[in-house]
């Protein structure tokens, strides 16, 4: 089965919801940036475990793999909810500001 970005936008904001009602967090404006600042941190920080410029502290490097990837999906999902609450469409948004570039391109 798959799955659009819209599809993958709406399951994404179920899991916050939830999230933000089994832990009492109050998503307001400000919560959505300061969220993905959060998880860009974590993400770093997963990124210099993998790429060894981190402690590893005792995992094994398919743990940390792990970790980078669980990262940076919850930097997606983070992105995801940011457009949702701000009724971005981000499949539009990504034609007209990347892939415009790909008919301007010389084969």
């Amino acid at each position: 089965m798959s799955r659009t970005l819209a599809d993958i936008q709406q399951d994404a904001e179920a899991v916050s919801r939830l999230y933000a009602r089994n832990c009492g967090i109050d998503r307001n404006d400000d919560w959505y940036v300061l969220k993905l600042q959060e998880e860009a941190g974590e993400l770093t920080s997963a990124y210099l475990r993998l790429t060894a410029r981190g402690r590893d502290k005792g995992e094994a490097r398919d743990a940390i793999r792990r970790q980078f990837e669980d990262e940076l999906a919850d930097c997606m999902a983070q992105i995801l909810l940011i457009a949702e609450k701000n009724g971005v469409d981000l499949e539009a948004a990504m034609e007209r500001k990347w892939f415009a570039y790909l008919d301007t391109s010389p084969a």
